[in-house]
């Protein structure tokens, strides 16, 4: 047995183990006293921490929320670009279409970021909805898609408001964008593979069910708009799966 495979499983693990540093409920504690999830929405999540704890703590969590997925891809990257991938113990050369290429390998990490921060093994498995993390991923996985996603992400809550729509809208289109700017012939960041593409469509499904009860809010038109304070006194809405 390749060694290799013990050095993925490690990676996938610090995946999960770098997504479920739970920011938020870190910022809320350390620097206010206050358990996040007890406020607000509830949710561990950039919007939540914005409404509550202000504009500094709000972009705080937002960029060391998407440092986590950056950095878990990037480690998994220098492996490719270093180490010898095993293909996770299929035959690389056996030329079957589904092969577990280096496309899935930083698809399958850039995942576990995102169950990692939904699901965190620290806080009893109630995390947030990923968004942020996911966004992060992208950037170790594709630069020019995430700056693409970024722009169209930041208008989006400019004339908007809301995040949530936003974050939704960025994460669909997530994946022709990956799709485009994945190709092989992208240089160091080439990574398009059909296995790849299956667990990114994973990933937005995944992230769409975290978001569920934004989905329905928007839907009847009760979701808030980003500048809509919450007294930090206010104990958590009573929402659905938030």
């Amino acid at each position: 047995m390749s060694y290799e495979i013990v050095y993925e499983i490690l990676l996938v693990l610090l995946g999960y183990f770098c997504g479920s540093i739970p920011v938020a409920y870190l910022i809320g504690k350390i620097g206010h006293g206050i358990d996040i999830r007890e406020h607000g929405s509830g949710n561990m999540g950039t919007a939540n921490v914005l409404r509550t704890l202000g504009k500094k703590a709000g972009l705080t969590t937002l960029i060391l929320d998407m440092l986590k997925g950056t950095i878990a891809v990037l480690c998994a990257r220098f492996y490719l670009w270093f180490g010898e991938y095993s293909y996770f113990g299929t035959d690389g050369d056996s030329g079957f279409p589904l092969t577990l290429d280096e496309g899935f390998f930083l698809a399958l990490v850039a995942f576990m970021t995102i169950i990692g921060h939904s699901l965190p093994v620290w806080l009893k498995f109630r995390g947030g909805k990923s968004a942020a993390v996911g966004a992060g991923a992208m950037l170790g996985i594709s630069p020019i898609a995430w700056a693409v996603i970024m722009i169209i992400w930041f208008f989006l809550l400019k004339y908007t408001k809301l995040m949530s729509l936003s974050n939704l809208t960025v994460t669909l289109i997530s994946i022709p964008f990956y799709w485009y700017f994945g190709g092989s012939g992208n240089g160091f960041f080439g990574n398009q593979s059909l296995w790849a593409l299956i667990v990114s469509v994973v990933m937005v499904v995944f992230i769409y069910w975290r978001h569920r009860a934004n989905i329905k809010r928007l839907l009847t038109g009760t979701e808030r708009k980003m500048g809509q304070k919450v007294d930090i006194e206010e104990k958590k809405e009573t929402v659905e799966a938030s």
